[in-house]
C-alpha cells in the first residue's frame, strides 16, 4: 500500500466513511500509540504533537527508520526502504490527528467481534502414513500410542503432532529394507522422528519416504515439498536427502529444503553444521556454511551459495508467516498451501508493491489478508475456498 492509499484511508476515517476492517486497523494503531504514551490525552498538546509527527515523517524519508509498533498479532518488520517507513509514519500521524480531533467520548477503542462471512481457518497437524505393505493410516483420526508394527519397529503417534519410530528396536533389525511414507495435505504439517533419532518437520503439501531401519553405509530419504531436518550425526553412515536431480549430503545437522514443484527453484538453506548439495547430472556441487543458501533450477543449474536471512526461511517451522520484500505470487503460493485454497488473479500481469509481514500462522485467512492489504498494494476477497486477488 502506497502513501496516497494510506492517506485516503485516513481521510475516509476522519469523514466516518471507513469500512469495518479499515476502522479496526486505525483503532489498533491509535490504541498502541496511547499505550506507549506517544499520544497524550491533553488536547492542548495537539498542535505540538502534529508538528512532531510531521518532523518525524520528513526525517524518516532521509534517515534509517525505527521499527514500527506492534499491532496486535501483526508486527510490521523494520524496513530499510524509506517509502515503507514513510507509509508507517503517515498512518501513525494520521491516526493520532483524526482521533484527537474527535470528541473525547469517541476516543475509546472499541473491540469488534464481527467476523467476515467468508473465512478459512488455519492448517494444523494433518498427515497420512503409508506403510510398507501399502496400508494407509490417517493420523488425524488415529489414537495416540502405538499405531503400527513395521518389522521390529514400533510406530508411535504422540499427542503433539509427532510420529516416532522405536529406534532401540531398529538397531537390531537386519531384515531387508522396507519403506514408509509420511505425507501432509494442503493445510497440514507434521513432525517425524526417524529410526536413527533424526527429526524432520514437514510443511504443508509435502512428503518424506524413508526406510523403517537404517542399515549399510548410508541413511537415505526422499522428499517432496518442504522439510526441515535436525540430523543425528554419524560419520560412518552419512545422511542424504534426495529430491529429483538434487542430492543433499549432510555433513552437519540443521538445514531446510524447499523443493515444491510449483516453485522456480529448489532451495537448500543451512542453519548449523555443513551440507553438500550436488546434482545427479553432474553439474557440480556446493558446500554450504551456516546462513547460506543454494538454489537448483528445474534445468539442473546449481547456483553459488549466497547469504540469506534464515528467519524468513524458517518462519513456517516456527509457526509464523514472515515476508520481507516478497512478491505477491510467492506469498499467495504459501497461503494456498497452508489454508488449502485456490488463488484467482483478476489481473495476473499487474505489478504489486513488495509485501512485508510477520504474524502467526494460527491466524484465520481473513486476518492475514487484512495485514497484506496494509503492507502492499493488493486487495483480496474470499469466495468459498478461493482467494480473489483484486
Amino acid at each position: 500500500m502506497n502513501i496516497p492509499q494510506l492517506q485516503e484511508i485516513l481521510r475516509r476515517f476522519g469523514a466516518g466513511e471507513c469500512t469495518p476492517a479499515e476502522q479496526e486497523l486505525v483503532d489498533k494503531w491509535y490504541s498502541e500509540l496511547v499505550n506507549t504514551g506517544e499520544v497524550p490525552w491533553n488536547v492542548e498538546q495537539k498542535n505540538r504533537l502534529q508538528a512532531t509527527f510531521e518532523n518525524r515523517l520528513l526525517q524518516s524519508i532521509t534517515n534509517e527508520p525505527q521499527a514500527a509498533p506492534s499491532t496486535g498479532r501483526v508486527r510490521f518488520i523494520q524496513r530499510k526502504m524509506w517509502w515503507a517507513a514513510a507509509a508507517i509514519f503517515v498512518l501513525l500521524a494520521g491516526g493520532a490527528y483524526f482521533f484527537l480531533n474527535k470528541p473525547k467520548k469517541e476516543i475509546e477503542v472499541v473491540k469488534t467481534t464481527t467476523k467476515p462471512q467468508n473465512d478459512v481457518a488455519p492448517g494444523g497437524n494433518k498427515a497420512v502414513l503409508t506403510l510398507a505393505n501399502g496400508t494407509t493410516i490417517n493420523l488425524d483420526d488415529a489414537s495416540n500410542g502405538m499405531i503400527a508394527q513395521q518389522g521390529n519397529a514400533k510406530v508411535v503417534k504422540l499427542d503433539d503432532g509427532q510420529l516416532v519410530y522405536d529406534a532401540k528396536a531398529l538397531t537390531i533389525d537386519h531384515s531387508p529394507l522396507t519403506y514408509n511414507t509420511l505425507a501432509t495435505p494442503k493445510g497440514g504439517q507434521y513432525q517425524l522422528v526417524l529410526p536413527d533419532g533424526s527429526k524432520v518437520w514437514l510443511n504443508a503439501a509435502s512428503s518424506i519416504t524413508y526406510p523403517t531401519a537404517f542399515t549399510g553405509n548410508q541413511r537415505k530419504v526422499q522428499i517432496t515439498g518442504e522439510a526441515y531436518f535436525e540430523v543425528v550425526h554419524n560419520s560412518k553412515m552419512p545422511f542424504v536427502v534426495e529430491k529429483g536431480s538434487m542430492a543433499v549430503e549432510v555433513l552437519g545437522t540443521h538445514f531446510n529444503i524447499n523443493a515444491y514443484d510449483d516453485e522456480a527453484e529448489m532451495k537448500t538453506t543451512l542453519l548449523e553444521g555443513k551440507v553438500k548439495v550436488s546434482t545427479a547430472v553432474g553439474n557440480g556441487s556446493a558446500i554450504l556454511k551456516p546462513g547460506e543458501q543454494v538454489s537448483l533450477s528445474h534445468s539442473s543449474h546449481l547456483s553459488q551459495p549466497i547469504p540469506v536471512q534464515t528467519e524468513e526461511v524458517m518462519a513456517w517451522k516456527n509457526g509464523q508467516f514472515h515476508f520481507e520484500h516478497a512478491d505477491l505470487k510467492t506469498v499467495m503460493r504459501q497461503l494456498a498451501r497452508w489454508y488449502d485454497v485456490d488463488i484467482v488473479y483478476k489481473n495476473p500481469t499487474q505489478k504489486n508493491d513488495p509485501l512485508f509481514i510477520d504474524m502467526s500462522r494460527n491466524a484465520n485467512l481473513s486476518d492475514v489478508l487484512k495485514a497484506l492489504e496494509v503492507s502492499g498494494s493488493a486487495r483480496f476477497s474470499i469466495e468459498g475456498k478461493k482467494i480473489i486477488v483484486l
